[in-house]
């Protein structure tokens, strides 16, 4: 467990400092500018920071030890916090179409140039804080929450470079606007898979990373093995895959041997940690609902 734990150490102190100081500095030019896409990136930038406190903070109860409440210890609440993240940037996107549309018609704000001056350094920032997370981003689907969180906000960020400049160039004040929907449209469809995921998770589904074939190819491949039934796959939190199965073994064959052969095959698949292998006997006829 102790590989995860420096995952959830120094990127997000670093990432929940650094954005918090940046909100600051961007609401106040957002209000002085009179600019909707600063102001509401300076919102978004809020979320983001909810958004990392909470996968941190479900990474950290997520090394609490098991209960004999919880069996299974806390591992679930990354999950839990990815779910969240994906709230929090879809929640986020559509409070900035929302209010992008509500001001499409209003007077811009003649100050394109300051405004795109400002959001980026959040360009940089933003990404900056997306570069921390992303290599672990693709071994654990909660950090994977922080690093789209983050990665997006950097790209709603350079959404409002590219609008200030528009507008100083233009004086088309409806490109604020336009820009803002454009790029919340963009994160939307790059978020959902984070959504869809987490979901599937929190409903005990098998994680997109784990191949349930490769599953049945290691039980089959003991020929002890005469057949197998009620194989389940799920996660137990975003690190952890727990897998179940009743095995019916030829005559003649020693159980334990098998079972510890199994079992070490079976953890060497992917994120594979818990397994639960029950040896049914030919006299009795075992069969669970699902």
């Amino acid at each position: 467990m102790s590989k995860y734990r420096k995952q959830y150490g120094l990127p997000f102190k670093l990432g929940i400092g650094l954005n918090t100081i940046y909100i600051i500095f961007e609401l106040t030019f957002g209000v002085l500018f009179g600019s909707v896409a600063l102001m509401t990136d300076a919102m978004h930038n809020l979320s983001d920071v909810l958004g990392l406190f909470v996968s941190w903070f479900a990474g950290i109860i997520s090394f609490k030890k098991r209960t004999p409440k919880m069996t299974y210890g806390y591992k679930q609440a990354t999950v839990l916090g990815a779910f969240a993240n994906a709230v929090f940037v879809l929640a986020a996107m559509v409070w900035i179409i929302i209010e992008a549309i509500a001001n499409f018609g209003a007077e811009k704000t003649n100050q394109g140039l300051g405004i795109a001056g400002v959001a980026l350094l959040g360009v940089f920032i933003n990404f900056a804080t997306a570069f921390l997370f992303q290599k672990d981003s693709k071994k654990d689907l909660n950090i994977k929450g922080a690093f789209l969180h983050m990665a997006a906000d950097g790209m709603v960020s350079l959404g409002v470079v590219c609008s200030g400049l528009l507008v100083s160039v233009t004086g088309w004040g409806f490109i604020d606007s336009l820009t803002s929907i454009i790029v919340a449209a963009l994160v939307i469809y790059s978020s959902w898979g984070l959504l869809r995921q987490s979901l599937q998770l929190l409903m005990s589904a098998v994680p997109d990373d784990v191949d349930v074939e490769k599953i049945t190819q290691v039980i089959k491949s003991f020929a002890e093995v005469k057949d197998y039934h009620d194989l389940h796959v799920w996660g137990i939190g975003t690190n952890d895959v727990a897998v179940s199965v009743h095995i019916e073994l030829k005559k003649n064959v020693e159980p334990a041997v098998i079972l510890e052969l199994l079992t070490n095959n079976l953890k060497k698949i992917n994120k594979v940690t818990h397994t639960v292998i029950q040896i049914d006997c030919p006299q009795a006829e075992v069969e669970n609902d699902f």
